[in-house]
């Protein structure tokens, strides 16, 4: 996998999820780990990335690997059951998204996106704030050949 690639396709399909209910919205931004600043422009989406295993065989390379991936829909406050509505319109958007290309733009071999424990609606925090969002982990399986 070439990581620069799988980032610029990832980021790039992260940017499609949109809403059209409770309220018309898109993802306005991905970030490969936290954000160096506090956030203005929302929704955003912040990915992390586990090695889950990883095999080494007669020129090919076969790993697994798991991407966190938190969607950030709106700053939380008490009793706000619209940004929660939000938040799972947007889970329910990001699987149709991921569903639609399994592959990341052919930079891995297959992904399934699936919701953590809890998926939505999440208080998530970022440099001292609340927002609510979704909880979730995108599952890969890339298998590649390399040479000695």
């Amino acid at each position: 996998m070439n990581f620069n690639t799988f980032w610029a396709k990832l980021a790039a399909l992260e940017k499609k999820i949109q809403i059209t209910s409770p309220v018309k919205l898109v993802v306005k931004n991905a970030y490969w780990g936290a954000p160096p600043q506090a956030l203005s422009a929302l929704p955003i989406i912040i990915n992390a990335l586990s090695e889950t295993e990883r095999t080494l065989g007669f020129g090919s390379r076969d790993q697994r690997l798991r991407l966190s991936v938190q969607l950030l829909a709106a700053r939380a406050t008490v009793e706000d059951e619209r940004s929660s509505q939000i938040a799972t319109a947007f889970w329910f958007a990001a699987k149709d998204v991921f569903d639609q290309d399994t592959t990341i733009g052919s930079t891995v071999s297959f992904s399934t996106l699936r919701g953590g424990e809890p998926t939505v609606p999440v208080i998530l925090t970022h440099a001292g704030q609340a927002y609510i969002g979704f909880n979730a982990f995108l599952e890969m399986h890339d298998v590649e050949a390399f040479e000695f």
